[in-house]
């Protein structure tokens, strides 16, 4: 279970550091004004990562 969530944490983490191609700025420390698919992407994979963090 832990094996689990351990991959799922490194593979948003590797969402969060590929980053925006049209927007590199954008780190998702807010959220995403929804006029870019892939910054709202980035903003899921954010929300996701800090849900995982929280059960740990």
């Amino acid at each position: 279970m832990i094996d689990l969530k351990l991959e799922r944490q490194i593979e948003l983490l590797e969402i969060l550091a590929k980053g925006c191609k049209k927007h590199p700025a954008y780190r998702a420390m807010r959220k995403a004004t929804e006029k870019c698919e892939e910054c709202v992407y980035i903003w899921q994979a954010r929300v996701e990562l800090n849900a995982l963090e929280n059960d740990l």
